[in-house]
């Protein structure tokens, strides 16, 4: 009897024993969940703030603000439509790297034991988030002169862009009537080969002509001189025949 009753008191003693271990463990559990649970909030908020999705009371919903600005801009040129996309697209690079400066800062474990540690309470929190979005707003704002600088650059390059366009205007003017030029000096070229062409057509009629000048002048010059034998044949002639006659009688 003794021994079974040591036994029960013994299995008494272990099951409060285990039973005191498990609530143990499940308070652990618990302790261990309500950490990870703040940890995640945590960085869920800097996460949102970060990325410029909380903001304190009282402030604009930037949703309705963007609306706002694309129907207000509807009718913008294309230069500044341009101006803007580059704006959005640096804010964009900007708001990724922090979110990837924030992760980092969410891995540190450092962070994360002050964080848990410090039992942060729903003010905190709302302290937390309205600074983080006043430091986005900073870094838009910031952003401002840039975009501003990309709209003097826009204006520079469309002045350069208009310079080069007049030059290559003078250019091809100055091209066409250097082809009008070179068109004349052909022309007067070809007139100038074809003038000299019928000087020499005429130098060589001039130089034939003269040969039959001087052919003529030599049948001139025998010309004469035969008729002055045929009138001296003739004076012969006639004394022959007078001598003839007197010689007949």
């Amino acid at each position: 009897m003794k021994t079974s009753q040591t036994n029960q008191a013994d299995n008494k003693g272990r099951e409060k024993k285990e039973e005191e271990e498990k609530e143990k463990e499940a308070k652990a559990k618990k302790g261990e969940e309500g950490e990870v649970s703040w940890r995640s909030r945590i960085a869920s908020l800097q996460k949102s703030d970060l990325l410029g999705l909380t903001q304190p009371a009282g402030t604009p919903r930037p949703q309705a603000s963007d609306r706002r600005d694309v129907e207000a801009n509807a009718g913008e040129s294309e230069t500044m439509r341009w101006a803007r996309e580059r704006r959005e697209r640096r804010q964009v690079r900007a708001r990724r790297k922090a979110q990837r400066t924030g992760e980092s800062d969410d891995n540190d474990p450092s962070g994360e034991e002050e964080f848990s540690g410090s039992g942060l309470d729903p003010q905190t929190d709302q302290h937390l988030s309205s600074r983080s979005v006043a430091s986005s707003n900073d870094r838009t704002q910031g952003g401002e002169p840039e975009s501003k600088d990309f709209k003097k650059m826009f204006e520079d390059v469309s002045r350069e862009n208009t310079q080069l366009q007049s030059q290559l205007q003078d250019t091809q003017r100055v091209i066409s009537q250097t082809r009008l030029d070179l068109e004349k000096a052909t022309q007067r070229q070809e007139r100038l080969t074809d003038c000299s062409a019928m000087l020499d057509l005429e130098r060589k009629d001039r130089r034939m002509l003269e040969r039959r000048m001087a052919e003529l002048e030599e049948e001139l010059k025998v010309l004469v001189d035969l008729r002055a034998d045929n009138q001296r044949l003739k004076d012969e002639n006639g004394a022959l025949i007078r001598v003839i006659s007197k010689l007949s009688k």
